[in-house]
């Protein structure tokens, strides 16, 4: 005669074995789910950081989506090695990286030179009349002078300005942007409207219109 407590084991052994539900997951709903039952991971690969950002637009996921999904369980981008075309395509379409981040992704493509002519021409643009006035001031440009007062001197013209500066760019909007790592005007100009706007959920439109307002004001 078979054991009860056997028996009775046995459905919450099935359910167990049961491929996990992938509704079950936080911004997945029944489109999403019906694309990741036909992919070659699970909710579990999900919640174990098995699964990057690029598997799940790969698996056919909606981009957005896959950046909710991505944000809430901290995966990464992708797990594959990315040549310089790649790396140029991520910092100008999809996260709009800070000044530093953008830097090191032109020296990977071996476009550092170029990178550090432009950076030093942004900051001589940027190099307030004054600096060149009284000896002080132009040792601090041209490093001849005191090398702490040279580095201070140096930051102030280099610091990012935020994007709240621009008109139409209120407290609101600059918290949104930087979700998507969007912090500075320069990044802002720098990246794709539409790839943002569908990690955002937001409007292409508008942020086309704010990119345009960051570029112009460059």
């Amino acid at each position: 005669m078979p054991d009860e407590s056997e028996e009775s084991d046995r459905p919450a052994e099935s359910a167990e074995s049961a491929d996990p539900d992938p509704v079950a997951l936080k911004h997945v709903g029944p489109a999403t789910a019906a694309v990741l039952s036909e992919a070659s991971f699970d909710a579990d690969d999900v919640r174990g950081k098995s699964v990057s950002f690029r598997m799940l637009v790969d698996a056919g996921v909606n981009p957005g989506v896959a950046a909710r999904i991505r944000r809430e369980h901290s995966l990464s981008w992708s797990f594959e090695s990315e040549d310089g075309d790649d790396l140029k395509r991520r910092s100008a379409q999809i996260r709009g990286l800070g000044d530093d981040e953008r830097a090191w992704v032109a020296a990977s493509s071996g476009d550092w030179e170029a990178a550090g002519e432009a950076a030093t021409d942004d900051a001589a643009d940027e190099t307030p009349p004054a600096a060149v006035g009284s000896g002080d001031a132009a040792a601090e440009a041209d490093g001849s002078g005191d090398p702490i007062a040279a580095e201070s001197a140096w930051r102030e013209r280099s610091r990012p300005t935020p994007v709240t500066a621009l008109d139409g760019v209120d407290d609101e909007a600059g918290a949104t942007l930087a979700e998507a790592g969007i912090t500075s005007v320069r990044a802002l100009a720098a990246v794709d409207p539409t790839a943002v706007a569908d990690a955002l959920g937001r409007d292409a439109d508008w942020l086309r219109r704010l990119r345009d307002a960051a570029d112009a004001s460059l």
